[in-house]
């Protein structure tokens, strides 16, 4: 064996629990060849074999983002950026200035906007927009992506009056004396609106989906476990688009995608499910929603919100309907990850793993609970029973911890985002951001689920101080975590001979520096199945 490229003189972390750092590492044929000493590396050197001196600093194995929607990000990329406004006027502003740019009847679009960041504390309307656009239709969404607003204009495009029906899984908000929409548009009511919206052409989308993917290799990400084929048309033109993209000789970074649960059938048809592909890109789970967001208070709860006791949320799909859904994709050998944010909706997805199991009873399915925020003691329990992954995303509590407790009241905050009880309670956990929702670096979800504070160190001490997870811990949650779900605990996520040689070399070491600087660290170099994908 002949290594193609060696460290040495580091800290390389390995993942594996309780081993101390080595200081080199070799690779060869895209694997890890050797881990240890520098004699136990240059013994497989060769004349062409790339030295690359470390100068001390940390190597971790390559990190994975475990939820997001990596080609939905690199959409928005084009589209207004209103994460972080704190007036309805800012929101306006941009608006006006994005109408002053197009021509009439030319769509205007955007996220990240926040009610609860506002100074007015309230989502925006229909007249908020109406007067700075009122030739272009406009559709803003919030930071979830479960709630939009959009203009007169947009209702008019999409047909939407008095008279138009709430979609199934959906609501358009109406004036309570008048019944006429007032422009809030939650969970399913959105697609009237989305249909209309022209599509980027193909070889800008393209462009943006490379310049996403380059931006994750910068933060040292190895592999996406994305959620797009919405975005790109369907099963076929998904993989097309990636496979164009990926590949060691091309954007060196793995993908894992998402098979929507409408898709199932058509899935089947075509040979694709759960693990299928190759080692670039390969088939993930089934993903299916069962309710909306915490913030836009659509997430389905078992009892009331405590800041709005008029509604508990909204169920995307009936019971049994989804029920019938999760079991069809779990006979068919899919893994089925339910985006469940609210304690109903875990208790329906937990009912409908166990009816699954109960019918075509399968070892080790590994269902994933995406979000999984609002829980409690009993739920923990079953997930652990059943085997559900808990599929979750730290970073969520830089916006939410300062108001979920007044969404869900205190007795139900106290189990939730509750990492450390859910790990107790041996269940199987994996990190994301779910960007474009959250920022795209996994670092901010690190940082998170090691401090419990926003990114300014509010509050003093942490929300629920106590769920903490360890510098190791929230590694794990990147590394191995993600690949224990993707059924590739064997393949990588750990730095040990045989493994994937997928790497990041770090600017600083995380188990070393001060942990107020977590949030800082930044890949110097990123390495996938023994290709660098970005050298700073």
């Amino acid at each position: 064996m002949c290594a193609s490229t060696i460290f040495i003189g580091g800290r390389v972390y390995t993942g594996d629990p309780g081993r101390p750092p080595e200081t080199c590492l070799a690779v060869a044929d895209g694997r890890v060849a050797a881990v240890g000493d520098e004699t136990a590396v240059r013994a497989i050197q060769r004349p062409d074999t790339r030295v690359i001196d470390l100068d001390g600093r940390a190597v971790v194995p390559g990190l994975t983002d475990a939820h997001l929607h990596i080609l939905g990000y690199a959409l928005s990329l084009d589209q207004l950026q209103l994460a972080g406004v704190r007036s309805l006027a800012e929101i306006r502003a941009a608006v006006a200035e994005a109408a002053g740019r197009r021509a009439p009847g030319e769509w205007i679009t955007g996220r990240g906007w926040d009610q609860d960041q506002l100074a007015e504390r309230r989502l925006p309307t229909k007249h908020d927009l109406d007067e700075v656009s009122p030739h272009h239709p406009v559709f803003v969404q919030r930071n979830c992506n479960h709630i939009a607003v959009v203009n007169s204009a947009a209702l008019r495009a999409a047909g939407i009056g008095r008279d138009t029906a709430d979609p199934p899984g959906g609501r358009i908000d109406r004036d309570p004396v008048t019944g006429e929409p007032i422009g809030i548009l939650r969970e399913k009511a959105m697609d009237l609106v989305t249909r209309l919206i022209p599509p980027p052409t193909p070889a800008r989308r393209r462009e943006l989906l490379a310049r996403a993917l380059r931006e994750a290799l910068q933060h040292g990400l190895t592999q996406l476990q994305t959620d797009d084929c919405q975005y790109a048309g369907g099963l076929g033109p998904t993989e097309a688009l990636f496979r164009e993209l990926i590949g060691p000789e091309a954007i060196p970074i793995r993908i894992i995608q998402a098979i929507p649960a409408a898709d199932v059938a058509e899935a089947a048809e075509r040979g694709i499910r759960t693990g299928r592909g190759d080692q670039w890109y390969r088939w993930g789970h089934v993903k299916i929603f069962a309710d909306g967001s915490l913030g836009g208070r659509t997430a389905a709860l078992l009892e009331p919100y405590a800041d709005d006791p008029s509604t508990g949320g909204i169920y995307i799909h009936e019971r049994d309907d989804l029920i019938e859904q999760v079991a069809e994709a779990h006979r068919l050998g899919n893994q089925v990850g339910c985006h469940a944010i609210g304690d109903g909706a875990a208790a329906l997805f937990l009912d409908a793993v166990a009816e699954s199991q109960r019918r075509h009873p399968r070892p080790d399915a590994r269902h994933r609970m995406i979000h999984c925020q609002i829980l409690s003691e009993p739920l923990m329990v079953r997930m652990a029973a059943l085997g559900v992954v808990g599929d979750i995303q730290p970073v969520f509590l830089r916006s939410d911890g300062h108001w979920f407790v007044d969404r869900v009241g205190p007795e139900r905050a106290a189990t939730s985002y509750s990492w450390r009880s859910m790990q107790q309670h041996g269940i199987a956990l994996c990190g994301g951001s779910d960007c474009p929702i959250e920022p795209l670096n996994p670092w901010y979800g690190v940082h998170l689920a090691v401090h419990r504070q926003d990114l300014t160190g509010f509050p003093p001490g942490g929300w629920q101080p106590a769920q903490r997870l360890t510098v190791a811990e929230a590694m794990r949650l990147y590394t191995a975590g993600p690949a224990y779900a993707a059924f590739e605990e064997a393949f990588r996520g750990r730095l040990v001979p045989g493994m994937a040689a997928d790497l990041a070399v770090l600017d600083r070491d995380p188990f070393t520096c001060d942990p107020a600087e977590l949030k800082d660290i930044r890949s110097a170099l990123t390495m996938v199945g023994g290709v660098i994908g970005y050298e700073a």
